[in-house]
């Protein structure tokens, strides 16, 4: 996770020294800014245009200092869920720790906690699931890379929880840990936990072709679990590639919201039409080397043209198992070839757990 912090005072600088130090040690890649007259090599410009800069390039932002000030900086750039980063803010003695702003899906709470517990601090989380110790399902969904279809229809849900009701919760196999008491599993059926005189609220996760779903009260979660291998000529369009993979997805009946990501070889890794393609939909784009990708386990299409150019006999079958860390048996599209551009796609498991 990137993390960007800012600190006004000499004493928010040494509680920003340690929550960088404790916060890196998890993993993630922490910067601290400082702005005040009387720290050196503080920001030049205003608190807000930082703040606009580090909308647009942090996962997370982290003020210490007044709240008030945190509130006013990050006011004109609040977009939605889920595009806002997780905003925090710590007190200049770090005490306590207030997750502001995407606490469930930027992560804000979890982030809250960590940082509290780094500082020894007090967390302060105001989420209604949260505060009950209930199950919430954007953290669930973001937990398991899932897809929220319908953001209305999961507020719903999440009040139901709050209201102390249970929900049926669909999966085509049993998920790992253990079921929260809110939930009620059911193993691809549609009968309804308790007694009900019209749909009950649920949740589904599908993994089936597009369709309309039957009860209008049952939130539908997509694993995002397809992987797109990608290869194509030099200068391929965008257009080119779009409209290709979206014919191939629907004649396999594939639903394209599961896709995740976009893999191919690094000779492609400033391919235009792919990054735009990648842009457009918000994918993830990984490319590998040759010697990645003949590491890849498995029985591939080979052709001797794209060895002579990449060096490896085939770029979208390997690329995508690579992507999945799986063999071959994960391709549920083999590959396929449409003008100068190669398709195959991976399915990666989506196990969901607790």
């Amino acid at each position: 996770m990137k993390i960007s912090m800012i600190c006004y005072t000499l004493t928010g600088q040494q509680t920003g020294e340690k929550l960088k130090k404790g916060l890196e040690k998890e993993g993630n890649i922490v910067s601290l800014f400082t702005k005040s007259k009387y720290i050196p090599d503080s920001i030049k410009g205003s608190c807000g245009k930082w703040t606009g800069e580090q909308f647009e390039t942090a996962d997370s932002i982290i003020f210490i200092g007044a709240a008030g000030i945190a509130v006013r900086s990050i006011a004109p750039f609040i977009q939605s869920k889920k595009k806002d980063p997780a905003v925090l803010v710590v007190d200049e003695l770090g005490k306590f720790v207030i997750s502001l702003l995407s606490g469930h899906l930027g992560g804000a709470n979890e982030l809250a906690c960590l940082a509290a517990d780094i500082l020894q601090a007090i967390p302060v989380v105001t989420t209604a699931t949260d505060l009950e110790g209930k199950f919430a399902v954007d953290v669930f969904a973001k937990k398991n890379n899932l897809l929220i279809t319908d953001r209305a229809l999961a507020k719903e849900v999440s009040a139901a929880v709050v209201r102390g009701e249970t929900i049926d919760f669909y999966s085509h196999e049993m998920p790992k840990g253990k079921i929260p008491p809110e939930l009620c599993w059911y193993q691809d059926t549609k009968e309804a936990c308790g007694v009900s005189s019209g749909p009950s609220t649920g949740i589904s996760i599908h993994v089936g072709a597009l369709e309309k779903q039957p009860n209008p009260k049952e939130l539908w979660l997509i694993p995002k679990n397809l992987v797109l291998g990608i290869g194509c000529r030099k200068g391929t369009p965008m257009e080119q590639i779009e409209r290709f993979v979206l014919e191939k997805m629907e004649e396999y009946h594939l639903d394209f919201r599961r896709v995740r990501a976009v893999a191919s070889i690094d000779l492609k890794k400033e391919e235009k039409g792919l990054i735009d393609f990648c842009r457009k939909y918000d994918l993830a784009f990984e490319t590998y080397s040759k010697e990645e990708l003949l590491l890849a386990k498995g029985n591939f299409v080979p052709s001797d043209f794209v060895k002579g150019v990449t060096g490896v006999d085939n770029v979208c079958e390997r690329s995508a198992v690579v992507f999945a860390q799986e063999d071959d048996s994960c391709l549920i599209v083999r590959k396929q070839k449409g003008g100068s551009v190669t398709l195959a796609v991976a399915q990666k498991t989506a196990t969901c757990h607790f």
